[in-house]
């Protein structure tokens, strides 16, 4: 009988590593969340020692939704070396906020955005503390990449750059 308990527990044991593994394959799952300023300063200013890029998009921005696949590529491209990528849905418009919740969330699924994706509520109370903390002071598309340190090194209003300066940016400040 004890042996029995014994075989079952390392078989048990063995499924389990089996499951870890197969979750560990698959990949993660897109989410996404609605924020104030707050919330979503402190979910960048949250990421010690990585490098963060943060992309302001829109589901009715064409440029925005052109470029949103670099940005994923991006991210499983550097995302174990130190990258983190954190999208930022500006689509609330109006004080009421109003949205297509569903659209969004759509689009970051077919996209397969497996990274922090935000909803940014209130931008209209909010757009000082946007503009001071990242940057943004115009339209989108909008990128903005914080060094190891926290502190903002480059943004897309300040010099435009191709897709592969961008890369050989993330991987300076990586290297860093």
């Amino acid at each position: 009988m004890r042996r029995f308990v014994i075989l079952a527990g390392v078989l048990a044991a063995g499924g389990l590593v089996a499951a870890l593994g197969r979750a560990a394959d698959e990949p993660k799952a897109v989410t996404m969340a609605e924020v104030k300023f707050d919330a979503l300063d402190k979910a960048v200013a949250d990421q010690k020692k990585k490098v963060v890029l943060v992309d302001f998009w829109a589901t009715w921005c064409g440029p925005c939704v052109k470029g949103f696949p670099h940005f994923v590529a991006t991210h499983k491209k550097y995302s174990g070396k130190g990258l983190v990528c954190v999208s930022v849905s500006l689509d609330p418009k109006g004080k009421e906020d109003k949205y297509d919740k569903d659209a969004v969330l759509k689009f970051l699924k077919d996209k397969e955005a497996a990274f922090p994706n935000f909803v940014l509520l209130g931008f209209r109370d909010d757009e000082d503390k946007v503009t001071k903390r990242f940057g943004l002071d115009g339209g989108i598309p909008f990128k903005a990449l914080f060094g190891k340190d926290g502190k903002r090194v480059w943004t897309s209003e300040e010099k435009e750059l191709t897709d592969e300066e961008l890369d050989k940016l993330i991987e300076t400040e990586l290297a860093k």
